[in-house]
This record gives structure tokens, C-alpha cells and sequence, in this order.
């Protein structure tokens, strides 16, 4: 691991970090190498996401030494971070919707740029560096996600970054856009910058990184070259056991006929028909924008339709607003659960408890002891990782507060689990323990529609594919007799 001070960019030693019930950091020690793409994995909870924030100045560390290009750091915030050339890339972008590209680039800075003609002169030669024709007077808001990164990028840059960390870059990705990526990371290294590549998508690990680090449990379990390792190794190191496949067993306990949706129409979907059948995972297999989500929200009462027919257990049913569709006993477990599925300054024992309210009744109020109860309950089964059920639910890692969402939805014994990614932004260990609450959930009778931009998880997980394309439904297929290509062409329509 040691390497010529010249050669190193970021050297961490021995560094610790503890928050109320938990030690985040325990001893961390790594080097980065100049022009070194350099990737961090391991479990939610590891420690990857408090180690970034403390290089770049939103935590201060209680112990070791920070040495990032040949200058140790005490104390820091994010903006002496960003002058001294570590940028931070967030999973969650940190731009202002309701500016331009170029002020966002420039934000703070625009009399150094050269006022706003500057400012849109240098954001465009910027963007232009990474090869994105983005117009700089466009606002934020009007862009797609991966328009976003272009500028989170861009922004990074401009402050001429000699090492730029990236969390979970990929995360909202389409496949040509994720190629993209790939390459901008590729031209970055050859121009002498190093990158930090957060990501649980081992593949991006083994595809663009030099070295990787991989954490446990707040420690450093081990660095080294990327072709040093396998998947398998690397995956038993992440997790501190062996994970002989990443999927269980395909599940079949597929009966009659549960939920028959006809004639689904709105905007978007155009005359969406098919069948659920009970104890069965249903996936639904297309790109960005195909309709997916629309369709599930459109079912649960979530979004208008303009026409649609559903029948439970074999009775028309109306389902105007999600409150009709939890009465019918459909479950929903949201894409985005920061925003749809979790009231992150609630506890964790909130969270999981508020679609279950009525179970919590003693006479006209709540027990606090019956809703403490469910949580723990849940807490046990679904191996959730808090310091207590009364802790802040924001303070868990991805993994663990998605558990809380499906907890709380299984709580309510669903006839029907829509989960629209399940696993997004979730490591490989609690992937795994995601895909057994998924099998144990349909035999136990209940019956799920799973929504992945993942592919193998479709595949792996579901008894039957469908496909979308453009708001309809292009094909159906068994997953166990088909090759992904062929999937993948009819998904694109």
C-alpha cells in the first residue's frame, strides 16, 4: 500500500468517527494514488458515505490525520474542501432548480468568472471538456438526471479538482448514459485526475476502477488492485460471509388468477391489460420513461387515469386514491423512498407503524407500548439495524430504512407487494436479505409486481417478465426460458 509521497494524492490514517450509538469510523486508514480511479465498497452502514464526508468538510473527525496533496487537514468546511481541489459528487445533486447551468457552475463566484457573460462562457467551454452540448442558460430544473450529473461534474472542475469523489454515480442511469460516464471517468484519469467511485454496482467496480477498498462494519477490511479479485471475494469480504449466489431460489407457488387489470389508460399508458396470479412475482422490464411506474401508481390510485377496469379475487373493485387501493389490499413500496416512502425526521418505529394505525387504537388514542411492540417486532424479523426503535429514522443507512418501508407494508398482510426498486442504492448483503422478505412474502400468499432498472434482478426474482415500451405492453415472457437479449430488444420497443 505505500507508495511515494509524490505519487499519493489523499492519505488517511488511522482516522475514527462516533455518533450517539454507533461507530461509524474505527481506526480508517487508505491511500489514493494521483490519476488513481479508486473505488470504496462495501455494505450500507460501512462507513463510505462518513468517511467522504469528512474529507470533504461536512463531518469533523475524532481521530488520525487527513493528508490530501501533501497538506494535512485539521478542520475543514465544504467550500475550503472544493478550493483546494476535493469536489464531493452526491447521490442526491446539490444544484438549485430554479437557476441556470452556468450560475450553478459558478455559484458564489461570479464576479472571478467574469460576471455572467464569464460565467456562461466559462460553464460552456466546461461542459464542452466533457463532451455535453448542455445550453448554460438552460434552468436546472428542465434538465434529466443524468443532465444533472453533466453539471455536478462540470461544476467540480471548475474549481479545477484534483480528486473528485463520486457516490453512487450511476444510480439513475440509463445503459447509454452510464457508457457515457464511463468515459468521462476514463478522460478525467488520463488528464491526472483521481476519482473515489462509490457504487454497489460491483460490475461499474470491476470496469473503471484501478484499486478498491473495500469497508466493513467501519473498518477497512482490505485495498487492493481491482484484477487482484474476483466478484465472489470481494463480495465475501463486503458482507464478512460467503454468499454462494446473490439471488435464492426462484420462488413458484404461482396459483389462479389474483388481480386482472384491463383497459389501463392515461396520458402516458395506452389500453394496458394483464394478469397477477396469486403467489406470483411479476416483473416489469423497461427503460427509462416506458411507463413502469406510471402503471402502478395509476393501479394504487396514486395518478388519474382516464379508463381502467381492475378486479380482485374476481370482483370489480374501484380504486380512486391510495386509500382505495390499501382497502383492496395492495401494498406499495415507492422508487424514491426519501421523497414517497419515508417522513424522515419521524423514528423508525413512526415510520413503520403509520399505515397500520388501527391496529395501535386503545379507545380514541395510540399506545405508545402497541406501536413500540410492532416496531421491535418488525426490527427482529426483518434484522433491521438501529440503535432503538425511538432512533431518528434519516440516521439508518439506505438498507435498513428500506426494510422499515417493507416492514411497515407487510405489517398490513397485503394481497398484492408492489415494489418499485427495491434494492436502488442498497448493497449486495442487504439485497439479498430484500430478495428473502420478497419469498417469503408470496408464500406466505401474497403476490408482487417488481419494477427493476436492474436486469438480472428482474430475471432472477420474477416467475413471469413483461415488457414496456412507450406506454404499452410489448411481451410477455418466462424468465427461465428466454436470454436477456431478447428481453431487452422487445423492451426497447
Amino acid at each position: 500500500m505505500d507508495r511515494q509521497l509524490s505519487d499519493v494524492i489523499l492519505s488517511v490514517e488511522h482516522v475514527s468517527k462516533a455518533f450517539p450509538g454507533v461507530k461509524a469510523l474505527d481506526d480508517v486508514s487508505l491511500q489514493v494514488g494521483r490519476g488513481v480511479v479508486h473505488g470504496i465498497v462495501g455494505e450500507n452502514g460501512a462507513g463510505k458515505s462518513t468517511l467522504m464526508k469528512i474529507l470533504s468538510g461536512v463531518y469533523t473527525k475524532d481521530a488520525g490525520t487527513v493528508v490530501f496533496d501533501g497538506q494535512t487537514i485539521e478542520k475543514t468546511t465544504p467550500m475550503e474542501s472544493l478550493r483546494r481541489g476535493l469536489s464531493i459528487i452526491y447521490q442526491e445533486f446539490s444544484l438549485i432548480s430554479s437557476m441556470t447551468v452556468g450560475e450553478n457552475i459558478f455559484l458564489g463566484r461570479f464576479r472571478e468568472a467574469g460576471g455572467m457573460r464569464g460565467t456562461h462562457q466559462k460553464a460552456k467551454e466546461l461542459l464542452e471538456q466533457i463532451g455535453s452540448s448542455i445550453h448554460t442558460g438552460s434552468y436546472v430544473s428542465e434538465l434529466s438526471t443524468s443532465e444533472k450529473q453533466m453539471v455536478e461534474i462540470a461544476k467540480a472542475l471548475s474549481f479545477q479538482s484534483k480528486l473528485i469523489i463520486m457516490d453512487e454515480p450511476s444510480s439513475s442511469l440509463t445503459e447509454e448514459e452510464l457508457t457515457k460516464l464511463g468515459d468521462i471517468i476514463r478522460q478525467m484519469r488520463s488528464g491526472g485526475i483521481s476519482i473515489l467511485y462509490i457504487s454497489h454496482k460491483l460490475d461499474e467496480i470491476f470496469e473503471y476502477c484501478d484499486v478498491v477498498t473495500i469497508m466493513r462494519d467501519g473498518h477497512v477490511i482490505d485495498t487492493r488492485p481491482v484484477r487482484e479479485l474476483d466478484r465472489r471475494e470481494m463480495v465475501g469480504m463486503m458482507v464478512g460471509r460467503t454468499i454462494e449466489n446473490e439471488y435464492p431460489e426462484r420462488p413458484h407457488f404461482a396459483g389462479e388468477p389474483l388481480m386482472k387489470v384491463e383497459h389501463l389508460t392515461t396520458n402516458k399508458l395506452k389500453d394496458i391489460s394483464f394478469t397477477l396470479n396469486r403467489g406470483e412475482i411479476l416483473g416489469f422490464v423497461g427503460l427509462v420513461g416506458a411507463g413502469r411506474t406510471e402503471i402502478v401508481r395509476a393501479i394504487y390510485g396514486a395518478d388519474k387515469v382516464k379508463r381502467k377496469e381492475i378486479q380482485i379475487e374476481g370482483e370489480a373493485v374501484k380504486i380512486m386514491s391510495p386509500r382505495d387501493g390499501k382497502k383492496c389490499g395492495i401494498a406499495f413500496v415507492p422508487e424514491d423512498r426519501k421523497q414517497q416512502g419515508l417522513v424522515l425526521p419521524f423514528s423508525v418505529e413512526s415510520n413503520i407503524s403509520m399505515a397500520n394505525l388501527k391496529k395501535l387504537k386503545k379507545g380514541m388514542f395510540l399506545s405508545p407500548d402497541k406501536e413500540r411492540k410492532m416496531a421491535e417486532e418488525k426490527i427482529s424479523e426483518l434484522l433491521i439495524k438501529t440503535p432503538s426503535p425511538a432512533s431518528v429514522i434519516v440516521n439508518l443507512s439506505g438498507g435498513n430504512q428500506q426494510k422499515c418501508i417493507i416492514g411497515r407494508w407487510l405489517e398490513t398482510e397485503p394481497k398484492i407487494l408492489i415494489m418499485d426498486e427495491p434494492t436502488r442504492g442498497i448493497d449486495v448483503g442487504a439485497k439479498y436479505e430484500i430478495y428473502m422478505l420478497m419469498k417469503k412474502a408470496v408464500e406466505a400468499g401474497s403476490s408482487i409486481i417488481l419494477i427493476s432498472s436492474e436486469l438480472p434482478e428482474v430475471l432472477n426474482m420474477s416467475n413471469r417478465v413483461l415488457t414496456i415500451a412507450d406506454g404499452r405492453i410489448t411481451g410477455e415472457f418466462d424468465p427461465e426460458k428466454v436470454s436477456a437479449q431478447e428481453i431487452m430488444n422487445r423492451a426497447i420497443g
